[in-house]
């Protein structure tokens, strides 16, 4: 019999005998389907329940892990690189993202995170930064996976500035004038580093720092009689910036955000996990940057800043109040644009980090036009 893909010509056959044999190859085939789904069927549904089985389970029971994995496709999408370096010394580790390669006569970029967070939350900027210009963003000490600070007088703006230092110097980073780029915590150290060590910044951008402004924000209204009701101590249930159950976190993330997102709560759970761990540390910091000698320093040492200087602020900040922005502007000797954000609160990083990538990129090239 010919075979059903042959080539050759066909033999005349009757009607009925043609029709037979068609069936008849329809059948063989099917039932070699049918024997060969048999074999694979049990061990790929096996397969799918498994991997369906294990992430109910992990997004269920451990949602810190799934959100940990995202983090790190959130940073490689960004063009960032992960590692670490460790100080010979002491063996105090920092952990690190990094995108280009350190170019003579151009200015690396040295990103400072805010208050609990760390790299990862410069990803959604990163991305837009062009693959010409080097960019560092290094996990503040006892944030991410960089070594927590022990000692207490350490666990400061002044104790960060010194390891911060010591990470400038590992990484070499300090043969050229650096741009700082520091959000909230980040921008008050970035400050802090400028004038202790003028001859590292050439260029300086502070995004809504972490400072006292003429006009106490909404979070700090919201939330000073309750504080004022435990004696004026921060704890872990009457600091907003460290929310103890989904719920919580969702309303810090709302006061956060200009755009009110919802979160799933599993995923809000996951976020609490993550942070829980360093709840002690993250608490000693925080009631170091609330005092009343952290919260004036910047704007008392800004006079001192010498190197071209630009402001950013989110205009729907309600965690650090945007009247900040005009006071910093009068101290700054050399502060050369100011840049609102629209639509914008203090989450800049989720509200508008192209818009925000851009407006440091501008900054960067009006300081080589002015000095061309």
């Amino acid at each position: 019999m010919i075979g059903r893909y042959s080539t050759s010509t066909p033999q005349p056959q009757s009607s009925t005998s043609s029709s037979h044999s068609s069936v008849q190859m329809d059948s063989l085939l099917d039932l070699n389907v049918l024997m060969e789904l048999s074999i694979l069927q049990p061990a790929t549904f096996a397969i799918a329940t498994l991997t369906t089985v294990m992430s109910l389970y992990i997004y269920f029971t451990k949602p810190w892990l799934i959100l940990q994995a995202y983090f790190k496709v959130a940073v490689r999408w960004s063009g960032m690189r992960a590692n670490y370096v460790t100080a010979p010394d002491d063996g105090f580790v920092y952990f690190y993202g990094e995108k280009g390669q350190k170019i003579k006569g151009q200015k690396s970029i040295l990103l400072l995170h805010g208050f609990t967070a760390d790299h990862f939350m410069w990803a959604p900027i990163v991305q837009h930064f062009p693959n010409q210009v080097h960019v560092v963003a290094v996990d503040l000490p006892g944030h991410g996976f960089t070594s927590e600070l022990v000692k207490e007088d350490e666990i400061s703006l002044h104790g960060m500035m010194g390891r911060l230092k010591q990470f400038v110097d590992l990484l070499d980073l300090n043969d050229q004038p650096l741009h700082v780029v520091g959000i909230s915590m980040g921008g008050t150290l970035g400050g802090l580093f400028a004038v202790q060590f003028p001859d590292l910044v050439g260029a300086l951008t502070l995004t809504c720092p972490a400072m006292k402004t003429p006009k106490d924000s909404h979070m700090i209204l919201a939330n000073k009689d309750k504080v004022l009701k435990d004696g004026g101590i921060l704890t872990l249930e009457n600091c907003p910036m460290l929310p103890q159950t989904p719920q919580k976190m969702q309303e810090m993330l709302n006061i956060c955000h200009y755009y009110t997102i919802s979160y799933p709560k599993q995923i809000l759970k996951g976020v609490v996990d993550l942070r829980k761990r360093k709840n002690t540390f993250y608490l000693r910091l925080v009631r170091n940057l609330i005092q009343e000698e952290s919260q004036a320093i910047l704007v008392q040492m800004a006079p001192q800043i010498a190197c071209p200087t630009q402001i950013i602020w989110g205009r729907e900040d309600w965690i650090v109040d945007i009247s900040g922005m005009d006071l910093l502007k009068e101290k700054l000797p050399n502060c050369q644009r100011l840049d609102t954000l629209v639509h914008c609160g203090h989450a800049i990083n989720l509200d508008q980090p192209k818009v925000y990538a851009q407006r440091v990129l501008d900054f960067r090239s009006s300081m080589k036009e002015s000095t061309s």
